[in-house]
C-alpha cells in the first residue's frame, strides 16, 4: 500500500515544462495538468477499492475452523469393510466455524484461497485393518495405515495431517479403501481443519 501512495506523491510532485499548459489547482496551490489531475482521481478510487476488498476478506471471511467425528458414539464398533472406496462422514460436529464442513457430504470446501491445515485419525482395533486416505478435488494428499494384532488389547490406529494451498473451490475429505474398516469408540476418529492464512489477490 504505501508503494501505491508513493506513485500519488510523486505524480502530485509532477510539473508539466510548459506553465502555460490548462491545469487544475490542488490543495496546495500548485497547479497540475488536467490529464495528471483525472490519473491521480482514477488511482485514488482503485486505491480505495482495493482497500475496501482488502478489509471484506481479512476480516468477514478468514474465521474458518472445523472438527468432527464419526457418528458412532459410545458404542464399539467397526464400520466396513466395505466393497469399495467410502467417503467417511463425519457428522458430529464439534466446531464449524465459517460453515465450509458440510457433515451430510463429508467434505471441506475452501471458501477462498489460503493456506490451510487438516488432521485425520483412523483405528483399525484390535481385529481389522484401515486403509484411508485424505484427499484433495480426488488426489490423495495424505495416508494412514494400520493393522490391529489380537494379541494385545490396545487399539492400533494412526494419524496424519497436511498443510495445503487451496484455491476457492477446492475440496478436502477422507476416505476409506476398499477392503478395509474402521473401529470407533468415543468419537476417536477425527477429520479436523482450518485456516492458517487467507492469499489475497491484491
Amino acid at each position: 500500500m504505501e508503494s501505491v501512495w508513493a506513485v500519488l506523491v510523486l505524480l502530485c510532485c509532477y510539473k508539466d515544462g510548459t506553465e502555460a499548459q490548462i491545469g487544475t489547482q490542488t490543495d496546495s496551490g500548485s497547479t497540475l495538468p488536467s490529464d495528471v489531475h483525472r490519473l491521480l482521481k482514477e488511482l485514488t478510487d482503485r486505491v480505495q477499492k482495493l482497500e475496501s476488498e482488502r478489509d471484506g476478506v481479512l476480516t468477514n471471511e478468514t474465521n474458518v475452523a472445523f472438527s468432527a467425528s464419526l457418528p458412532t458414539g459410545d458404542k464399539h464398533t467397526y464400520l466396513g469393510p466395505f466393497d469399495s472406496d467410502r467417503t467417511m462422514m463425519y457428522t458430529e460436529v464439534t466446531t464449524n466455524i465459517g460453515g465450509a464442513y458440510n457433515p451430510e457430504t463429508g467434505h471441506f470446501t475452501a471458501p477462498f484461497q489460503g493456506v490451510y491445515f487438516f488432521m485425520f485419525s483412523c483405528y483399525a482395533g484390535t481385529t481389522k485393518k484401515v486403509n484411508a486416505e485424505l484427499l484433495k478435488n480426488g488426489e490423495n494428499v495424505a495416508g494412514i495405515s494400520e493393522t490391529g494384532n489380537p494379541q494385545f488389547s490396545i487399539y492400533h490406529g494412526g494419524s496424519n495431517g497436511v498443510t495445503l494451498d487451496l484455491a476457492k473451490g477446492d475440496r478436502i475429505y477422507v476416505v476409506l479403501l476398499n477392503g478395509s474398516s474402521i473401529y470407533d469408540h468415543n468419537r476417536i476418529n477425527k477429520f479436523s481443519g482450518h485456516l492458517l492464512f487467507p492469499i489475497s489477490h491484491l
